[in-house]
């Protein structure tokens, strides 16, 4: 009876031994619909946030992203935006444009970018837009964010 209960055991512990590394590969096709279903997103300050604009130039795009305040509970006092132009490969020596980050109608900022020492200025046009946060030459384009006091 001994015998028995130990090789019981032994075989249950093996047996699920090779359930999880069989559920293993199956993990990597499975976590995308279970994010998906449960409304989890990657944060926009890795991301950028939304577009909420792109802008043709004929060679390159500007894409201007919606503001993010993000916070662990509400909004935060300060935020961000975000603008970024690509392909980076056909990219003008120098940018100079202005955005509109609140979708108005009416320019906020205006934005002067060096792509090739990666140095830019910002005009604020409004308030509450603060400084730059970065000017930042990413794999496949040339990237600003702007640091912004939460207008609400």
């Amino acid at each position: 009876m001994a015998r028995l209960k130990s090789f019981a055991g032994y075989f249950a512990a093996a047996l699920s031994g090779l359930v999880m590394l069989a559920t293993l590969p199956a993990l990597i096709f499975l976590t995308e619909p279970f994010i998906r279903v449960s409304g989890l997103a990657v944060s926009a300050k890795y991301t950028g946030g939304q577009v909420a604009q792109t802008v043709d130039h004929g060679a390159y795009q500007t894409r201007v992203h919606k503001p993010a305040f993000e916070a662990l509970i509400g909004e935060s006092k300060e935020g961000f935006f975000q603008v970024d132009w690509a392909p980076l490969d056909r990219l003008p020596p120098r940018i100079d444009e202005e955005i509109d980050a609140d979708g108005d109608g009416r320019a906020d900022l205006r934005l002067e970018v060096d792509t090739i020492s990666k140095r830019s200025t910002l005009t604020p046009y409004a308030p509450w837009v603060l400084d730059l946060e970065g000017t930042f030459k990413l794999k496949d384009a040339m990237m600003v964010r702007v640091r912004l006091r939460n207008p609400s």
